[in-house]
């Protein structure tokens, strides 16, 4: 590599002058030695800084490429050579750091990769910076060590590819990734994989890559704007026949005082269209009695304030104070409950309702309002949207609604036009 035979001060002129030569080649500063600016063939400018470590025939030469001319200014790439000197001076060699730092980097794994972004970054929205539910970030993480970690956990994170993610996706897909852990003493959890389970992993395993690109270990995001499935999960809705059956299951039960606290949480979140959390997590000082509304801390959309009915809040008036904070208690005593999902399930085979999820009862509300007349806004507020848009999901509801107020509209006028009654 040739060199200018002038030295001159290295400015933002004097780099934005440097044209491209044949040959690539450095100006050196005239105020700092060992400060340069290399130009290559190309056109491409990097800050370099050149020094010695130690003295004599043994020192070390060393020649480190600072930053990019277009991503720091001259005095910054300055003040960096001049860190590099300073500490050549005292016998120590930034390079081996700096080299041990990116051997570090370029030994890390998905697994440590994994690890590293529960650790630092999980607890956090990625977008909006807010609290993330710590029984999410569980979930995420028990789906990765179920899924990926055992797949990919030991490939080196910079050797990751597009094809190793996409492959990963479709033997989630297919279920090849299918594991049985052992979770407690004598508990068993099986991992069966799936589309949904597949989408749910891959968006999880997106924000470590993301992470891990911010925070400099990959220059790229191998899995972003990758094709993700539909979970294939359809909006299932309760009949009025279906929902008939499912009221007399939860009163026989509750005249068999059969996990009481269960039976009264799935009843609430069809008579009100809450989120579990919601409602499992009630808190007293959350139930405005005298206006009836629920004035909801906090939801996935933010602070809420619903309005509810006057059997809600009968039902809410009925229950018996046993925690100054929570309306439901935990087994101990100690906190919210969370054993509704447990509860359900048996419930729903009672009922001979197989097939429909607990957040169905969510989608089953909205269905009954519109049902009754009720306009998209109307149910977007009782449901806590805090977007229009999301409520717009059920607006295929009141268009079938439409069609049979329609039809009976018209086999109406058809009746009094025949003469029928």
């Amino acid at each position: 590599m040739s060199k200018t035979g002038k030295k001159v001060k290295i400015t933002k002129r004097v780099v934005d002058l440097a044209d491209p030569k044949k040959s690539p080649y450095i100006i050196w500063d005239k105020e700092l030695p060992g400060f340069g600016l290399r130009v290559a063939a190309n056109g491409r400018k990097a800050y370099i800084v050149s020094y010695r470590v130690g003295v004599g025939r043994g020192a070390k030469q060393r020649r480190v490429s600072i930053a990019a001319s277009n991503t720091m200014t001259c005095e910054m790439a300055r003040k960096e050579a001049q860190v590099y000197l300073a500490n050549a001076r005292l016998g120590e060699d930034r390079r081996e750091e700096i080299d041990a730092a990116a051997k570090a980097k370029a030994d890390i794994t998905v697994a440590k990769a994994i690890e590293i972004w529960h650790a630092e970054a999980a607890h956090r929205n990625r977008r909006t910076g807010k609290a993330r539910d710590p029984r999410n970030i569980r979930n995420e993480m028990s789906r990765m060590d179920a899924h990926l970690i055992p797949a990919i956990g030991n490939k080196k994170l910079r050797e990751l590819t597009r094809r190793d993610v996409e492959l990963l996706r479709d033997d989630i897909t297919a279920g090849r990734t299918a594991v049985v852990q052992k979770t407690k003493k004598h508990g068993v959890r099986r991992a069966t994989g799936g589309t949904g389970t597949a989408k749910r992993t891959m968006v999880s395993f997106k924000s470590v890559l993301a992470y891990m690109k911010d925070i400099g270990f990959v220059d790229q995001n191998v899995a972003a704007n990758l094709r993700l499935a539909p979970d294939g999960k359809k909006e299932r809705y309760l009949s009025v026949a279906e929902a008939h059956r499912l009221g007399k299951c939860l009163d026989e039960w509750e005249q068999m005082d059969r996990r009481m606290t269960g039976i009264t949480i799935i009843r609430l979140l069809l008579m009100t269209g809450a989120r579990t959390k919601e409602i499992e997590e009630l808190k007293w000082s959350e139930i405005d009695f005298d206006r009836s509304f629920f004035r909801f801390e906090e939801t996935k959309s933010g602070r809420s304030i619903r309005p509810i009915s006057p059997q809600v809040l009968d039902i809410l008036k009925g229950l018996p104070r046993l925690h100054p904070t929570w309306v439901f208690l935990n087994n101990a005593g100690t906190g919210p409950y969370c054993g509704t999902q447990a509860v359900w399930r048996l419930v729903r085979e009672e009922a001979g309702l197989p097939d429909v999820r607990k957040h169905d009862l969510r989608h089953s509300f909205a269905s009954f309002a519109l049902a009754n007349g009720l306009s998209l806004p109307v149910i977007g507020t009782l449901l806590g949207h805090s977007r229009p848009e999301t409520t717009q999901r059920y607006a295929h509801l009141s268009d079938r609604h439409a069609m049979e107020a329609a039809k009976s509209v018209g086999l109406a006028v058809m009746n009094a036009l025949e003469g029928r009654e």
